[in-house]
């Protein structure tokens, strides 16, 4: 009886403390299985391609979905000559990680050493796709595919790059230009206004003229230099008559007849100007 209380008690105790055991086994597994792959890594460095392939295949038995050690074992298998089997530790990494972007590099190229084409072109597809653009080995992938020329997508997808910024290009700089136009504009404006409340029409018409010319991207702009280019020129006009007229009778008092007729003329043509416009 007693025995059968303690080992109730030993089953509870147990059950208490092995949840605790197992969470603290698996980041333990792990870091073991890193110890090893980098004590293969250091054997691979020096060229003792046995004893990292010893030290990569403990870290994955410690580990089963340790897929960098895998891609460790598969190029000691590339190196050693044994293609089939790096082709395995390869495909193997991609169930594990299939975003393990170094396996694609590995088996595109293998593929195309063996000639397979459309699986090279695949394989260069899936790490162009997954990688980074401008990265080294985004830029291999591209250039791959191009020179394969078995996956036009590649191509089409560059050119569409290409013109897309070259778009955005076209309009940032259509989008510059038309705001320093409105800008230059503006300064017009205000120069020609400020001249039309001044009374200095001569100068106003010169500058609504030039806001004309600019032909902003502003229609309420545009509208108001119309209006008061309008206003500036008929008033300018009017006051060139009324001069040219008084010129003419100066040179009447003066004897000069053929002065005054041309400031008479001046004068009538002005008027006629004016005329024209309303």
């Amino acid at each position: 009886m007693i025995e059968l209380k303690s080992m109730r008690i030993f089953l509870v105790i147990f059950l208490s403390v092995f949840p605790l055991l197992s969470s603290q086994a698996g980041p333990l597994v792990e870091e073991d299985a890193r110890i090893y792959r980098e004590a293969g890594y250091s054997a691979q460095s020096v060229g003792d391609l046995e004893s990292a392939l010893a030290w990569y295949q403990k870290a994955v038995t410690l580990d089963p979905r340790f897929a960098q050690s895998y891609n460790d074992i598969g190029v000691i298998y590339e190196t050693q000559g044994r293609i089939n089997e790096a082709l395995e530790m390869y495909k193997k990494v991609l169930e594990i990680d299939p975003e393990y972007l170094a396996a694609y590099t590995n088996l595109a190229f293998i593929s195309e050493k063996k000639g397979n084409i459309e699986d090279a072109a695949y394989y260069w597809q899936k790490r162009y796709e997954l990688g980074r653009e401008g990265d080294y080995w985004w830029e291999i992938s591209r250039q791959h595919l191009l020179r394969l020329g078995t996956y036009p997508r590649v191509r089409r997808e560059i050119l569409e790059k290409k013109a897309a910024r070259l778009s955005r290009e076209i309009i940032w700089k259509s989008a510059q230009e038309k705001a320093a136009t409105i800008r230059e504009a503006k300064l017009h404006f205000d120069i020609g206004n400020q001249a039309f409340i001044e009374k200095d029409y001569k100068t106003a018409v010169k500058e609504f003229e030039a806001v004309l010319f600019l032909n902003p991207f502003d229609e309420e702009l545009l509208n108001k230099s119309v209006k008061l280019y309008k206003q500036s020129k008929r008033l300018y006009l009017r006051g060139k008559a009324v001069s040219d007229a008084k010129n003419a009778l100066d040179y009447m008092e003066s004897d000069d007849y053929l002065s005054a007729e041309r400031k008479f003329g001046d004068t009538l043509e002005a008027i006629s100007r004016i005329t024209q416009k309303e």
